[in-house]
């Protein structure tokens, strides 16, 4: 099977035309379509240390999250950092593929995936683009229950919350990237949620959430690479046992 078998597949479950307009970065980026696909490796992000990872665990397609020339290049400097993991790949004739927002808004994707993990009750029937929030009703619980619950199915150190931790929480929201923009908290109140998880909250959102009443818990990044546990079975069903999940940690922020 060539590894343009996998890229067809990807490109139509997860359809380029629902990315953001920002997002030009996704898709196919480089190496070959044309040759047999021995592995794939699923990384949230491609780090000189997951190539290496690629390599070790014989894989020569990396599939991320986020796209890896995120900020389009005009110069492949082999001693930058960037320039070191392009020749590294095509050394070892490792190709890569990225899926950003469109996985995040897709059936099935990133939020889909973070929200059947809380168990929230939600309805997701189709991918509509920059339409990142999943929402629904959970098992009523206090602001403090819910934040226990997911420091523990996200395996998380810490949270920050915004609110009062006392407070009856029955309806979410869930964005597993940077959600917490004015649209995004606006669409969580008028949708009469009782709080918002997400990531990267800055602190003038915070202060604008709590002064219209929304709770905000702002989770680590990193948590969005829980889809690929859904995504390589999804792929494994169709493809066969060829698919890995990376186990580098890409985030470089630590709670201590």
């Amino acid at each position: 099977m060539q590894i343009k078998e996998i890229i067809d597949y990807l490109d139509l479950r997860f359809p380029k035309e629902t990315a953001s307009d920002f997002d030009i970065s996704i898709g196919f980026c480089i190496g070959s379509k044309n040759i047999e696909l021995k592995k794939a490796l699923f990384a949230l992000d491609l780090t000189f240390d997951v190539a290496k990872e690629a390599l070790s665990l014989g894989c020569n397609l990396i599939i991320t999250h986020h796209p890896f020339l995120f900020n389009p290049i005009n110069k492949i400097v082999f001693d930058s950092p960037q320039g070191k993991i392009i020749k590294f790949l095509c050394d070892n004739n490792i190709s890569t593929y990225s899926m950003h927002t469109n996985l995040d808004v897709a059936v099935g994707g990133v939020n889909d995936s973070l929200a059947k993990m809380l168990n929230i009750d939600f309805v997701h029937e189709e991918a509509i683009k920059d339409k990142m929030m999943v929402s629904g009703k959970i098992e009523k619980c206090t602001l403090a229950d819910l934040v226990k619950k997911v420091k523990e199915t996200f395996l998380l150190d810490g949270v920050r919350v915004v609110g009062d931790i006392n407070k009856s929480i029955e309806k979410v929201g869930i964005i597993g990237g940077s959600g917490a923009n004015i649209q995004s908290i606006n669409e969580a109140k008028f949708m009469d949620l009782d709080c918002l998880i997400t990531g990267e909250v800055h602190l003038d959102k915070a202060i604008y959430a709590n002064n219209i009443g929304l709770s905000i818990i702002e989770v680590n990044h990193g948590i969005e690479r829980f889809v690929f546990n859904f995504l390589k079975e999804e792929l494994a069903n169709k493809f066969g046992d060829i698919f890995q999940i990376s186990n580098i940690n890409t985030d470089p922020l630590i709670n201590m």
